[in-house]
């Protein structure tokens, strides 16, 4: 377990994610997600491999947001990685032409299984935001040596101003799947707008409005 270490979030940068990162912030959010109960469910965490299907596909997800120019915001200190979280517009995560070379490198990284998975969860997504202007929350995670020193809450914050920033939305989403994620969301302002099961894992869409 890392020794936990101390930053003041006065001290905390937060940039537009640099190309040259993409590595870290993937394996940032291996460590964060790789025990998440609905990753485990889509990637098959009780077969073979299981790992190396989930980082490959969040580094597919991290190109295909980088390639269509989706904001990814890194929590900074002296050159240290600390966080990031990850916004997707809804209409460009799920519309077919900017997916189709995601979709073919998922194949042939993660799976037919998983990659189905994968679509399906964005299928249900879609469906409750009612095709409502929104930028979902796809990716936030902290450093374990970082947490509890309210790095996750200055992402959070990060999301709303670039949303705010970028115009043309009027809700900030994410989906969650355990009560520890509901209740740091809370506390960032997001409310349970639908319960929503994917993959009989389940959990909620909760939306914070963009004023």
């Amino acid at each position: 377990m890392p020794t936990e270490v101390a930053v003041s979030t006065q001290d905390v940068e937060l940039l537009e994610l640099d190309v040259c990162q993409l590595n870290s912030v993937a394996s940032l959010l291996f460590q964060t997600y790789q025990n998440d109960a609905l990753m485990q469910r889509i990637f098959q965490a009780d077969k073979a491999d299981y790992e190396k299907r989930l980082r490959a596909a969040i580094r597919e997800e991290l190109i295909a947001q980088w390639d269509n120019e989706q904001p990814i915001i890194a929590a900074m200190h002296d050159d240290v990685l600390l966080g990031v979280v990850c916004l997707s517009k809804v209409e460009q995560q799920f519309g077919p032409t900017s997916r189709w070379n995601w979709y073919i490198s998922m194949l042939l990284t993660a799976g037919w299984v998983s990659t189905r998975y994968v679509l399906e969860k964005e299928r249900q997504i879609k469906s409750l935001l009612k095709d409502q202007p929104c930028y979902l929350i796809s990716f936030i995670g902290v450093a374990e040596q970082y947490q509890q020193q309210g790095i996750g809450r200055l992402l959070c914050q990060a999301a709303l101003q670039e949303s705010v920033e970028r115009g043309g939305v009027n809700q900030l989403a994410v989906f969650i799947s355990d009560q520890q994620q509901h209740q740091f969301f809370s506390h960032c302002g997001f409310s349970q707008q639908h319960a929503l099961d994917v993959h009989d894992v389940p959990g909620a869409l909760l939306t914070l409005d963009v004023d």
